[in-house]
């Protein structure tokens, strides 16, 4: 089972676990329904939908 963090402990990098850092989608959004992700300079939109799902474009 993975350890879910804030996004802050998770940036943090004395913070170790043995798998994958788990950020809650909640921490990311905060209240927001959509966010823009830049990933080596391009931007990528994360948009949660009314049903609860989220969908990540480029």
């Amino acid at each position: 089972m993975h350890d879910t963090f804030s996004a802050a402990e998770a940036l943090d990098p004395s913070v170790s676990g043995s798998g994958p850092r788990v950020i809650a989608s909640e921490d990311l959004l905060r209240g927001a329904r959509e966010i823009i992700i830049r990933h080596v300079g391009e931007d990528y939109r994360l948009r949660l939908t009314r049903a609860g799902k989220l969908i990540l474009n480029k």
